[in-house]
């Protein structure tokens, strides 16, 4: 059986965070070629994409199981599809497809971008940097320029209920906020094609026109929708070599609501696989499939969080006092804006109230050990940070939106559920 495990997961540890009291439990990010990061540029170079990607490549541990180059690539992304969480339904039971076709293909886990959330992620994947570099860092993020917090999905100000997209009416471009090249971009200046399939809801979202010039998007309504278009195209006549990218939700969407192992996550995640066997990849032309890559992976995985009203800061004055502004980021990874001379006080009282349950870094340890990235850093990066980033152990995290806390599945730490990603190559 072809998972290619053992030797890579014992890469996959703590690395500089096991300084932290409880650092042996976490995984740090290895941008150096294990990494959702490295994926794009690797596609690039079997693309027969000219010149370098901000990343690396995946390390040769990996790349040596495939071929030189391909006609076609396709990334499937399912959001918030951990390798644990993957590992765990195939041995269930739960994923047979994918179980049945290891004797044919190849499965290898990664480590996701930090923080492992989905805004961060896929910014990574269609700029081929990591986040230090692309400097999209977070759900929410605070943006100097603009003097606010700024949702970095929906690109509205976090205070802004039901709002998408209302920071244009204070000069955001969603195109122009990057410095990084998009995907689209560098592989048509190489005559390669960049097609990209999304639901219709977000096909045309702000976060979506950052990373989509020089692609050909395809809003998809059902996923057999996204799968038999796909399928089309692929049979269809090109001289261009094509990438091809597919963005499916539903994990995501589900296992905040129920949980991540909960059945609704297992059967849906069950019957998209089936379509995605019967209907894409049954139905490549033996011309097409022959010269095709098919790539399953994740931007994250989930970690089980059950509601705990003790960590909502509206219950915490007295914290909210000592910081300038709201946190960023993410509730399992919050950046702390910390009011002058009151980061010690800030840490005795998490020690207090949520004791042996978080740790810190600060702004400057987490640049030295390059937790957002090995890239050049963005010039903005420093002050996306904060003063304090905490670190939750075990299911722990902060909330902070005026909004109901109901979420029972979560993710953007560091946690081996949150971090390690699955790579499944067809």
């Amino acid at each position: 059986m072809p998972i290619f495990d053992t030797d890579i997961l014992e890469k996959l540890g703590p690395g500089p965070l096991a300084k932290l009291s409880r650092g042996a439990e976490l995984v740090m990010p290895r941008y150096d070629g294990y990494n959702l990061a490295n994926i794009s540029p690797t596609i690039a170079k079997w693309l027969g994409v000219n010149g370098l990607l901000p990343a690396q490549r995946l390390a040769s541990e990996i790349t040596d199981h495939f071929k030189d180059q391909y006609q076609n690539v396709v990334l499937i992304l399912v959001d918030a599809l951990g390798y644990k969480q993957l590992i765990k339904m195939m041995n269930e039971g739960n994923a047979p497809l994918w179980k049945d076709h290891l004797d044919e293909g190849k499965l290898f886990p990664l480590t996701s971008i930090s923080p492992s959330t989905t805004a961060s992620a896929l910014t990574t994947i269609w700029t081929g940097s990591t986040p230090n570099y692309h400097g999209v860092i977070g759900y929410e993020m605070w943006y100097k320029q603009l003097s606010l917090i700024m949702n970095n999905i929906t690109h509205n100000p976090i205070t802004y209920a039901g709002d998408v997209g209302g920071l244009a009416k204070a000069g955001f471009e969603p195109t122009k906020f990057m410095t990084a090249t998009q995907l689209g971009h560098r592989f048509a200046h190489s005559r390669v094609e960049s097609h990209s399939f999304m639901p219709g809801n977000i096909s045309n979202s702000g976060l979506s026109k950052m990373h989509l010039p020089g692609s050909t998007a395809h809003p998809y309504v059902a996923e057999s929708d996204m799968l038999l278009n796909m399928r089309d195209l692929l049979n269809s006549a090109s001289k261009r070599r094509r990438f091809v990218y597919a963005y499916w939700s539903d994990v995501d969407s589900l296992m905040h609501q129920y949980g991540t192992h909960d059945p609704r996550v297992t059967e849906q995640f069950r019957d998209f696989s089936n379509a995605f066997f019967r209907l894409f990849v049954d139905g490549l032309d033996a011309s097409t499939r022959q010269n095709t890559l098919i790539l399953l992976t994740a931007d994250h995985g989930s970690l089980e969080t059950p509601v705990n009203q003790t960590y909502n800061l509206n219950n915490h004055p007295e914290l909210t006092d000592m910081l300038t502004m709201a946190p960023t980021c993410e509730g399992r990874l919050p950046f702390l804006y910390v009011k002058q001379g009151q980061i010690e006080a800030v840490k005795a009282y998490f020690d207090h109230a949520w004791p042996n349950q978080f740790d810190f870094l600060s702004r400057q340890e987490v640049l030295d050990m390059q937790l957002l990235g090995n890239c050049e850093d963005n010039p903005d990066l420093e002050n996306r940070i904060g003063d304090l980033v905490a670190v939750p152990f075990d299911n722990t995290y902060l909330w902070w939106p005026k909004k109901a806390n109901t979420m029972l599945g979560r993710h953007g730490g560091l946690h081996p559920d949150e971090m390690l990603t699955p790579l499944f190559a067809l």
